[in-house]
C-alpha cells in the first residue's frame, strides 16, 4: 500500500511540473511570436487596410479615418509605439507655429509616419492637420503617405543607374591606371634597350680601337687587292635592262589581275617588258575563254538597271555558286545591266560590243574569265518601258528578277506586282495574251474528260466553258489572287490605283539549261569496283578451277 500511495505522488508531482513547464514554453513562445510579428510588418512596410483607403478628406478639406477606433485590427508594434509617443508629445506641448513647420511637418517626421502601419498613420497624419489648420499652413497630399510600387522601382532605376554609371567611371579608371602602367612599362623597356644599346656600341669601339694596334700592316695591305676584286664582277647582273623582280610582278599583276605565276611567266616571256606581258595575258586569256565556253554556266546573276522611265534586265552565268557571289562577278554584271540602257532590243550581241571604260564587255568577260577560271557568259536580257509608262522592277536574292510596264499608277505599284510574279510566275498577262493553240488542246483535253462522265453534250460544255475560265484565271497575271491580300485579285488591285498591265518580264537564273548532276555514290561504287578488280587480278582462283573441271573426265 505505501509503495501505491508513493506511485501516485510521484505521478501528480511530474504531471504538476509538465504543465507549469508547457505554460512557461507557451509564453516565451507567444512573447517571440508578437515581436517577430511586429518585426515582419516593419520590414516589409506598412500594412494595407482590409477595406478602403489609409484616410480620406471630408467636405471641409480635413483628412478623416474610414473607420471608428474601436475597430483598430492591427497591433501596433514597439517601433510605432516609439515614433507615435514622440509625435505625440510634440503635438500634446501646444507646440507653435515654428514648431509645426520645422519639426511637424519635416521630411523626417513624414518619413517616420510612413514607416507606421496604415491605422497609426493616418491618425498620425489627421492629428499633424488639425495642428497645421490651427495655422493656415498647407499640407502636402504626399505626407506621410509611404510611396507606390511605381515610385519605388522608378527610384530603385535612378540608384541603380546611377551605380552603374559609378562602376563604369571606376572601371574606365581602372582601365586607365593599367594603360598607363602598360605604357610606363615599355617606356622603361625602350629606356633600358636603349642603353643596351649604347653600350654595346661603346664597347665595340673600344674594341675597334684595339685592333690598329695589335694588328700588323702587311695583313691590311693583303685585303685590299680582294675587295678590288670582287666589284670587278658586280656590273655583269646589271647589264640586263628590264629585270623580272616581285615589284614589276605586283605591277602587272595590279594592271591585269592575272595570278602571280601568270605574272611570272609572262615577264619572264617577254624579257621583263610590262606592255608585251600584258599582251601575252590578254592572249592567253582569250584562249582559256574559249576553252571554257563549252563548260556548263548555270549559276550567275540577275542585274536591273532604269533610267528615264526605260529598264533593262539581264542575266549572266557562272559555272558555281561561289562565283556568283564574288565581288568581281557581281561588279561585272551590274557594268552589263548599266551598258544595257543603251542598246535598243534585246539583242545581246549589240550589247557586248558597247565599250565601258575604253574596253567592250566581251574584252572585260575574257579578262574575268581568266582572272576567275570559270566560264562566264551573257546569256539573255530583256528590256521595258519607252519613257511613256511606268516601269519598275524586283530582284529575288539575285536568282529570279522581273520587270513591270503599267499605265499609270507608279514605281512602288511596279515592284509589288513583280514579287507577285516572282511568287507566283503567271505565263500571261491577261486572257488576250493566251494563244489559241493552247485554249483549243486545254478545251480538248477538258471536253474528253467530261465526256467520258457519261454526261450529255450541252452538260459537258458548260462545264468546259466553267473549267476553261477556271484554267484562265490560274494562268492569267490580272486574274490571280493577290500575295499581299488574298481577299482581291491583281486585276482588282490595278483598277484601285488607276492602273492598267502592259506587260512583263521574268527571267530566272539558270532556267532552261541542263546542270550535269554528279552521281557520287556512284563513282564511290565504281572507285570500290575498280579497286576490288585490282584485288582479284593476282588471286590465282583460275588455276584451282581447272583440276575441278577435269575431275569428272
Amino acid at each position: 500500500c505505501t509503495d501505491h500511495h508513493i506511485f501516485v505522488f510521484h505521478f501528480c508531482c511530474w504531471i504538476t511540473f509538465s504543465i507549469t513547464t508547457i505554460m512557461r514554453l507557451s509564453t516565451v513562445a507567444l512573447t517571440v511570436f508578437l515581436a517577430a510579428t511586429s518585426k515582419t510588418a516593419e520590414a516589409f512596410g506598412p500594412s494595407a487596410p482590409i477595406r478602403g483607403t489609409a484616410f480620406g478628406v471630408n467636405n471641409n478639406n480635413v483628412v478623416v479615418s474610414n473607420n471608428g477606433a474601436s475597430s483598430m485590427t492591427m497591433r501596433i508594434g514597439g517601433s510605432d509605439m516609439k515614433r507615435k509617443q514622440r509625435i505625440l508629445e510634440i503635438i500634446d506641448s501646444n507646440p507653435s507655429q515654428e514648431v509645426v513647420q520645422d519639426v511637424l511637418l519635416s521630411e523626417s517626421t513624414s518619413a517616420a509616419i510612413q514607416k507606421c502601419n496604415w491605422k497609426l498613420r493616418k491618425v498620425l497624419i489627421r492629428k499633424i492637420k488639425n495642428q497645421a489648420g490651427r495655422y493656415g499652413l498647407s499640407v502636402d497630399a504626399s505626407f506621410g503617405v509611404p510611396p507606390t510600387q511605381e515610385e519605388r522601382e522608378e527610384k530603385e532605376r535612378e540608384e541603380g543607374a546611377k551605380r552603374q554609371q559609378a562602376k563604369q567611371g571606376a572601371l574606365k579608371a581602372a582601365q586607365e591606371q593599367v594603360q598607363a602602367a602598360k605604357e610606363a612599362r615599355v617606356k622603361r623597356r625602350a629606356e633600358s634597350k636603349a642603353r643596351a644599346a649604347e653600350f654595346a656600341a661603346q664597347m665595340k669601339q673600344k674594341k675597334g680601337d684595339s685592333k690598329p694596334a695589335a694588328a700588323p700592316t702587311p695583313t691590311v695591305a693583303a685585303a685590299e687587292p680582294v675587295k678590288e676584286e670582287k666589284p670587278a664582277t658586280a656590273p655583269a647582273p646589271a647589264a640586263s635592262g628590264n629585270a623580272v623582280t616581285p615589284k614589276t610582278i605586283k605591277e602587272l599583276r595590279d594592271a591585269t589581275g592575272a595570278g602571280m605565276m601568270d605574272c611570272k611567266k609572262a615577264l619572264l616571256e617577254c624579257d621583263g617588258d610590262q606592255e608585251a606581258a600584258a599582251e601575252f595575258l590578254r592572249k592567253k586569256g582569250l584562249a582559256k575563254a574559249d576553252k571554257k565556253a563549252s563548260r556548263v554556266a548555270a549559276e550567275g546573276k540577275i542585274a536591273i538597271a532604269s533610267q528615264n522611265g526605260k529598264a533593262v534586265m539581264v542575266e549572266v552565268n557562272c559555272e558555281t555558286d561561289f562565283v556568283g557571289k564574288d565581288s568581281t562577278f557581281l561588279g561585272y554584271c551590274d557594268k552589263v545591266a548599266s551598258a544595257a540602257l543603251n542598246v535598243e532590243g534585246d539583242n545581246v550581241e549589240s550589247l557586248m560590243s558597247q565599250e565601258v571604260d575604253g574596253e567592250s564587255l566581251e574584252a572585260t568577260r575574257q579578262a574575268l574569265v581568266a582572272k576567275i577560271g570559270e566560264n562566264i557568259q551573257v546569256r539573255r536580257m530583256s528590256t521595258r518601258g519607252d519613257g511613256n509608262t511606268v516601269v519598275g522592277g524586283y530582284v529575288h536574292m539575285n536568282q529570279i528578277g522581273v520587270l513591270v510596264e503599267l499605265e499609270g499608277g507608279d514605281e512602288a505599284l511596279c515592284t509589288d506586282i513583280a514579287m507577285h510574279i516572282t511568287a507566283m510566275n503567271p505565263p500571261y498577262a491577261t486572257a488576250d495574251e493566251v494563244p489559241a493553240e493552247v485554249l483549243e488542246k486545254e478545251k480538248k483535253i477538258l471536253s474528253d474528260q467530261a465526256l467520258e462522265s457519261g454526261k450529255p453534250p450541252e452538260i459537258v460544255e458548260k462545264m468546259v466553258e466553267g473549267r476553261i475560265r477556271k484554267y484562265l484565271e490560274e494562268i492569267c497575271l490580272v486574274s490571280q489572287s493577290y500575295v499581299k491580300d488574298g481577299d482581291k485579285t491583281v486585276g482588282k488591285l490595278l483598277e484601285e490605283k488607276g492602273a492598267k498591265i502592259v506587260g512583263f518580264s521574268r527571267l530566272a537564273v539558270g532556267e532552261g539549261i541542263e546542270k550535269k548532276e554528279d552521281d557520287f555514290a556512284a563513282e564511290v561504287a565504281k572507285m570500290a569496283g575498280v579497286k576490288s578488280e585490282e584485288a582479284a587480278v593476282p588471286e590465282p582462283e583460275p588455276a584451282k578451277e581447272e583440276p575441278k573441271a577435269e575431275a569428272p573426265a
